[in-house]
């Protein structure tokens, strides 16, 4: 059963960062009203794929501290980084696939936020749901996907949502009407489309093979660079790195008694020796730049050779079709000798012909494309060697300079500074070969994690092709569950009703004395039957039937429809329900610690983020974090973790 966990997010920019780390149960934050706290959520959302960007003409301080937002999740113990721009190329994200503080080793896959949802789906092992629906302004029809946002839906509920007609959004047209397809993915109840299983389940097998090819010419990459042992490169960097933080020591030793001495060295000879350093890293990161589009070309020159290998079977497969043609034989009557008429009609031949050149079609386009990327690849490694050769020609200028210049003058302690400095960047140089190598062991361990997922989504697809209807026992089970939960968290909220109180089988949503939760007006019963519908959805999971929700909760504001709380043994008027009519209030404050006992009791299973001005006395172990307005929120440059060094 998959599960969905949230680690911790990360504000970043050039001067600031902020880590929010969040509990693997339960997580509240508490604060003003303007603090921020509500911006978490938001955060997350806006990492998982939400279209609406961070308004930073509100969010003043987040602009002026952050340039991105980093979301460190784990799903089934696998632990992955999503990162999301806050300014420009927001629709772009990248997913590195290990923790925030690993990132430097490995290379992110740079993903649109469809291609997000589709990872999300196949990490969860859900099937994405396709959907017809009519074009804006016109009759024609086209598909919608039902994807992970839509089941996110039932995670994250923002606070102009919580307690009002629209929850889930159901106000906003082009996203309710997804709703009850959103519920039947979620709890398995989809009748499948056999065409679109088969089609899934040829394009996962292909991508598992196309996945293999990628990791075979990985690997003979590392073999040719004799680097194929991941715990010998590991241990080699460890050494590289002991070794530079000694010799830069060593330098700062050097430079702080030349500085005792009052040796004071001469600028020009200080600023060639800066432009030569310049000059070498540049050099050398154009060398890893060129080897990186050799390996590029290499990988694809492989991939040439299999279409060569098949184009030579589907040509010898042809041959034999073209040389078989059971019309031009000759029959004749064994009797009187006289030829027969042919009836024989050779269609399933005309038939195979026709794949086989569609096939040698599609070769032919494909080596054409690989031929075409061989060229840009080997135009771009050229542009580098121009490159390359004009850095070369300017190194050899101030290499010429600075041995003139030496001859005629006297600086102490430079050559002893030299040799450090040549020693630092040969480690330098060597160290980044040995992190380049470990980068690519990571990504074939990410390609192989991947080719895992695809085997359990062919696994899961070849079971629902073997079971193509839902069975009515399998439904009947699944609402008995959300019922009984559903009435019994109502119970506690003291709505005792339970006649016409249940969870609809055909519109999925949430009824009480008959009525539905669009129908009812007053705040504090639409709050309790809302978290008693998404309690009974989070608990079901744990009896195998909601395998398709995340497991995780996202409620902001849940103290907004009450209107006595009690804190310290003392009932008190609550400052967030102000402005809200006496009809829709929840007067009992025992109801809402009952909301907390049974948010405490789900998230043993489940992660369950709170966002609350002033949560309850039995919350108290639970709360994280608590923002107040102005300098203390979110964005609080006290909580600064960079350093004024760094």
């Amino acid at each position: 059963m998959s599960r969905l966990v949230f680690n911790k997010l990360i504000l970043l920019g050039a001067a600031y960062k902020r880590t929010i780390i969040f509990n693997k149960d339960l997580t509240v934050i508490s604060g003003d009203k303007t603090s921020g706290k509500s911006l978490i959520l938001s955060l997350i959302d806006y990492c998982l794929g939400k279209d609406k960007k961070i308004d930073l003409k509100v969010q003043k301080e987040l602009n002026l501290n952050c340039d991105q937002v980093y979301l460190e999740i784990m799903i089934n113990e696998e632990v992955l980084t999503i990162a999301r721009p806050l300014k420009e190329n927001q629709t772009k994200l990248r997913i590195y696939f290990a923790s925030f503080e690993e990132l430097m080793d490995y290379t992110p896959k740079i993903v649109s936020k469809e291609e997000l949802m589709q990872f999300f789906m196949r990490k969860l092992n859900i099937n994405e749901y396709k959907l017809e629906k009519y074009k804006q302004h016109s009759n024609k029809k086209e598909l919608a996907t039902v994807s992970f946002r839509d089941i996110f839906r039932y995670v994250y509920i923002n606070q102009h949502q919580l307690g009002t007609h629209d929850f889930l959004s159901n106000n906003t047209q082009f996203k309710s009407y997804k709703n009850p397809h959103a519920f039947k993915l979620m709890f398995g109840l989809v009748e499948p489309d056999v065409a679109n299983l088969k089609q899934q389940l040829v394009n996962a097998k292909n991508r598992i093979e196309d996945l293999n090819k990628e990791i075979l010419g990985l690997e003979s990459y590392l073999k040719d660079k004799d680097a194929e042992n991941y715990i010998i490169l590991w241990e080699k960097r460890r050494e590289y790195k002991i070794e530079v933080n000694k010799r830069k020591a060593e330098k700062a030793h050097i430079i702080e008694n030349g500085k005792r001495n009052k040796n004071n060295e001469n600028e020009m000879y200080i600023t060639l020796k800066r432009e030569l350093t310049d000059i070498s890293n540049q050099i050398s990161e154009l060398e890893n730049k060129k080897s990186s589009f050799w390996l590029s070309v290499n990988s694809k020159k492989l991939l040439m050779e299999e279409y060569q290998h098949e184009k030579v079977e589907t040509d010898a497969t042809l041959e034999i079709n073209y040389k078989l043609v059971i019309n031009e034989q000759n029959v004749e009557c064994p009797l009187c000798n006289s030829k027969v008429p042919h009836l024989i009609h050779n269609t399933d031949g005309f038939a195979s012909v026709n794949a086989l050149n569609k096939i040698k079609s599609e070769l032919a386009n494909k080596t054409k494309l690989i031929n075409k990327m061989i060229e840009n690849d080997l135009a771009n490694i050229d542009k580098v060697e121009v490159s390359i050769r004009q850095l070369n020609l300017k190194k050899s200028i101030l290499d010429n300079a600075i041995l003139e210049f030496t001859k005629k003058t006297e600086v102490p302690f430079l050559s002893q500074i030299d040799s450090i400095n040549s020693i630092i960047n040969r480690l330098s140089r060597e160290n980044e070969i040995i992190k380049e190598c470990l980068r690519i062991h990571n990504k074939i361990i990410e390609k192989k994690n991947t080719i895992t997922d695809l085997e359990a989504e062919v696994k899961r697809l070849e079971g629902e092709l073997a079971n193509l209807n839902v069975s009515e026992k399998y439904k009947t089970a699944v609402f008995n569950n959300l019922n009984e939960n559903y009435k019994a968290y109502m119970k506690r909220f003291n709505y005792t009703s339970t006649i016409d109180t249940y969870i609809h089988p055909n519109t999925y949503i949430p009824y009480y004395d008959g009525s539905s939760v669009y129908d009812h007006e007053s705040g504090g019963l639409l709050l309790c039957m809302q978290v008693s519908y998404l309690g009974a959805i989070v608990a079901s999971k744990k009896m195998n039937y909601a395998i398709g929700h995340p497991g995780i909760l996202m409620l902001d504001s849940l103290s907004k429809y009450l209107g006595t709380l009690k804190k310290n043994g003392q009932v008190q008027i609550n400052p967030e329900a102000e402005g809200i009519a006496e009809k829709d209030l929840i007067k009992d404050p025992e109801v809402y610690e009952e909301i907390y006992k049974i948010l405490i009791e789900l998230c043993s299973d489940n992660q369950i983020i709170i966002v609350e001005n002033t949560p309850p006395d039995l919350a108290d172990a639970y709360t994280r974090y608590t923002f107040f307005s102005g300098d203390k929120g979110l964005v609080n440059l006290k909580a600064n973790e960079y350093s004024d060094s760094e």
